[in-house]
């Protein structure tokens, strides 16, 4: 490692797409940072071992069975002062890898799209890097997303098996259920987005090219919950309120 090298900060970029990788390490050099790169899960590790880095920027599907998620775990467990950056083209993490659960909660999320410039990316390695749980105020937020299609993460595992190219019967092994069943949740999914379903119509394709573009984002859990414990509370307040009213006219009766 040369003496300049020495005085930078070093980052990892990982990523399967070539162009991205070339694009991300080049615009992170004219910020001053010592890039090396990686566009596989082994490649980055091996990466990681030998320049001891600050930070690694990784993508989450890498198209094999390693992914992005298992990645940045092995590395929070093996080097955890180095900083977690996710730059995927997903918002929601389940509609990238089946293993969301395994990305450290200290991992800055980054959407592709939603990057305004290299200087987001800076940002948001340095603020890996510094461990800061302070979030700008115009960093990406997936809860204000508008005309965002929203599916359950049920859904969001079927989108990723449907860009794999699975088939309806494979899908259905897959999930251990039958053919029908799978059937019939292909059409909610595809209602979800606001597909077309006609007869002309293609919504497998569309909904793969929308999982592609990252037009989707999963449902919050935290949302349905809420919406849930409303929905209980007024159905409980309903029979509070007619068993008042009645015994007020019962009482009324009465008199």
């Amino acid at each position: 490692m040369s003496e300049d090298d020495a005085r930078q900060l070093r980052v990892v970029v990982a990523d399967d797409d070539g162009f991205t990788v070339s694009m991300v390490s080049g615009g992170l050099r004219a910020k001053g940072f010592a890039v090396t790169t990686a566009t596989s899960v082994s490649g980055a590790l091996e990466a990681v071992r030998s320049t001891d880095p600050h930070a690694i920027v990784s993508d989450l599907n890498f198209g094999t069975v390693e992914t992005g998620s298992e990645l940045l775990q092995q590395v929070a467990e093996e080097f955890p002062w180095v900083g977690l950056v996710v730059l995927t083209s997903h918002r929601s993490p389940e509609l990238a890898v089946a293993t969301p659960e395994k990305i450290p909660a200290s991992a800055v999320y980054l959407v592709k799209s939603q990057l305004g410039s290299i200087d987001d990316l800076a940002i948001a390695v340095n603020r890996a890097i510094c461990g800061d749980d302070v979030v700008p105020d115009d960093a990406y937020d997936p809860t204000r997303d508008e005309g965002v299609a929203l599916v359950t993460a049920a859904q969001a595992e079927l989108l990723r098996l449907l860009a794999k190219g699975a088939s309806t019967r494979a899908l259905a092994e897959t999930r251990g259920t039958t053919v029908r069943a799978v059937e019939t949740m292909l059409n909610r999914l595809f209602i979800a987005l606001a597909l077309d379903t006609g007869e002309n119509a293609n919504p497998r394709v569309a909904a793969v090219t929308m999982w592609q573009r990252g037009d989707i984002r999963v449902r919050s859990l935290q949302a349905e919950s809420s919406k849930t414990r409303v929905t209980a509370q007024n159905g409980l307040d309903a029979p509070a309120e007619a068993n008042s009213a009645s015994s007020s006219a019962s009482a009324s009766s009465k008199i």
